[in-house]
């Protein structure tokens, strides 16, 4: 039976693990000098190992004393284990969830409002930000599920003592009407739940106990900004429901013009023009100039220097500024050059300021902020260079150990195509439309750009996987492990999505499929289809050339030099890698001291720069495309 010495022990030793790590990484982004830095990278990479051999410790000795069947004493053992976690910002998804989860049938028979809401938040918290980045439905459907629970328990408000759990109600509502993408998930559901959650904090018991909660107060303002940015999809409702929500839509924006709905340059301000534009009481062209002034000269700029709370907001006032004039402009019948006109007058402003966002600037909160910036604004851009600039600033630099790990494996393929070109150029017959010899020759300059921009942006879709599968401080679970293998899909469906990415799909999806085809995932791709199969080919050797002589970022590899490496390359030549590929490297004296050079001390070089790049102190080196 899980006794509370040993609860308290786990606590302990796994927070001060996590602290750990966490203080090397922060070191990382704030030592100057190479020579340290480099130090301090290699002694991150032994703390790592030691950190992920005694959390496995700690965890099966906490599951190894649980009683088979959780009893009450337990449960609250694990609840507040649980909740402390939560409070302490620690977001390990298997912590929270195993615990939350096993704890939930005992709480659900007690029947206790507090710790129901409570249990419920943490779940569907975790769930939602494990499983929204990666577009995963049947994750975020259980998030949503817990959330309404969270939320069913508001009936019994006054029975629930802890001033921050009725909070989590409130944030529960937000959580909702936010992940309820637009109006196409249960279209009147996000409607109901606005009108519900004003309805809650009106109530005379809620009133009394939290009138003057500061923190559910800045809930509701959110509540009244995701209400509103639904609008963009207002057309896909039935008039009853378009009028419930502009109804609705009307309280919020009395609300914001009783405030500073008259300010220029104020949330509330956007708030009211915004309301009269869905209304039809004022043009797109007038509703533009006004936020068009706002966003150029009257929104301050934040100083990103200071991690002052002022200057987050001053971001997210942009943020929202620009997302709403490009709503705005979605909406207007324009020709390309009156688009261009109205984007040349406030994008430069809005683009300076949102994405040049540092990584060490609010890096948990900015982060689906930046992601939500790159979907709005790509679209808008024109050239496949500047698309590619964009997602490698908004999404691929903001994961730091996937940017590295891309600009090593970038690395490590155009020095084998520059052995395929000069050896064996036929390979390359049929990749990028090349048909004979001759247009390979004349293109060596061109096929050495589309193989480095292939390993630059072969993860990108591990960019959108949670972070906490990232962190490497234990083993992953089969959750976690299934949504680590779904990368290639996830980062398949962005590059479908975006022009830019388009020519490097195949390359994204394929680079974990075996060269024969039938091993590996995603299991429904076949690559033997594709004109780019052996790019797809040359990508997954250098990505197992980099993976498996890296022991300095992944506390699972071994220590294995390239020699090692590349026999477990010939071993498998032929079923998992091209053998064709293997053989040249095996046969070139020279490239081989040069990756194993490169996979070597001439790691922390790349790494080094890298890190300098994620801080804004160097300019990426993209080739020309």
């Amino acid at each position: 039976m899980l006794e509370r010495k040993l609860a308290e022990k786990f606590r302990r030793l796994y927070t001060e693990n996590s602290l750990k790590l966490k203080n090397y990484e922060d070191q990382l982004f704030l030592i100057e000098d190479p020579f340290d830095w480099i130090q301090l990278l290699s002694e991150r990479s032994y703390v790592m190992r030691e950190v992920y051999a005694e959390n496995e410790e700690l965890m099966a000795e906490l599951w190894d004393n649980c009683s088979e069947e959780i009893t009450p004493d337990e449960a609250e053992l694990l609840y507040d284990l649980a909740i402390g976690f939560f409070f302490d910002d620690h977001h390990d998804f298997v912590v929270l969830t195993e615990f939350c989860e096993r704890i939930l049938p005992v709480f659900k028979e007690m029947d206790e409002p507090e710790f129901l809401v409570a249990i419920y938040h943490v779940l569907g918290s975790e769930y939602a930000q494990f499983y929204r980045s990666v577009g995963d439905k049947k994750g975020m459907s259980i998030a949503l599920d817990y959330l309404r629970g969270s939320i069913a328990q508001a009936e019994r408000y006054s029975q629930i003592s802890a001033p921050e759990v009725r909070e989590f109600i409130f944030r529960d509502y937000l959580q909702l009407i936010t992940y309820l993408s637009g109006f196409y998930t249960e279209k009147d559901e996000s409607i109901r739940l606005y009108d519900k959650v004003w309805a809650l904090w009106n109530n005379e018991n809620v009133q009394q106990r939290d009138s003057d909660n500061e923190q559910i107060k800045g809930f509701l303002s959110i509540i009244d900004d995701a209400f509103m940015a639904k609008s963009q999809n207002i057309d896909v409702l039935s008039e009853a429901d378009r009028e419930k929500y502009l109804s609705l839509l009307g309280e919020s924006y009395r609300r914001a013009k009783e405030k500073d709905g008259e300010k220029e340059g104020t949330p509330d301000f956007r708030t009211c023009i915004t309301y009269k534009w869905l209304r039809g009481d004022i043009k797109s062209e007038e509703v533009l100039e006004k936020l068009i002034k706002s966003i150029n000269e009257i929104l301050p700029k934040p100083t990103f220097s200071n991690d002052d709370p002022i200057n987050f907001e001053i971001v997210m006032r942009h943020f929202k500024y620009a997302c709403t004039a490009i709503m705005v402009l979605e909406k207007m019948e324009l020709d390309d050059n009156e688009r261009s006109s109205y984007l040349d007058r406030f994008m430069p402003t809005s683009m300076e300021i949102l994405s040049k966002v540092p990584y060490r600037f609010f890096t948990g909160d900015m982060q689906p902020v930046c992601e939500q910036w790159y979907h709005a604004a790509e679209p808008m851009l024109s050239g496949e260079l500047n698309k590619v600039q964009f997602i490698m600033q908004m999404i691929v630099r903001r994961q730091p150990f996937t940017y590295i790990h891309s600009q090593m494996v970038a690395k490590i393929a155009t020095m084998i195509g520059q052995i395929i070109l000069e050896k064996e150029p036929e390979l390359l017959i049929g990749v990028r439309g090349m048909e004979t010899l001759e247009d390979i020759q004349k293109s060596k300059a061109y096929i050495l750009s589309f193989i480095t921009m292939s390993g630059l942006v072969h993860d990108i879709g591990k960019c959108y996987i949670p972070d906490t599968i990232n962190r490497q401080n234990r083993s992953l679970n089969t959750k976690e492990y299934a949504t680590i293998r779904k990368h290639s899909e996830v980062g398949y469906r962005e590059a479908q999505n975006n022009a830019a990415l388009r020519p490097y799909a195949d390359i994204i999806i394929g680079h974990h499929k075996h060269y024969d085809g039938l091993h590996g995932y995603p299991l429904g791709y076949d690559n033997s289809e594709s004109k780019e199969k052996v790019i797809i080919d040359l990508i997954s050797i250098a990505d197992s050339i980099e993976a498996g002589t890296d022991t300095l970022t992944r506390s699972y590899t071994k220590n294995k030099d390239f020699e090692k490496l590349l026999s477990e390359l010939k071993a498998e030549a032929g079923t998992r890698y091209n053998p064709k590929i293997v053989k040249l490297i095996e046969d070139s004296k020279e490239l081989r001291e040069e990756l194993g050079n490169l996979t070597g001390q001439g790691r922390y070089d790349i790494y080094y720069r890298a890190m300098q790049e994620i801080l804004g102190n160097a300019e990426e080196e993209l080739p020309n495309i």
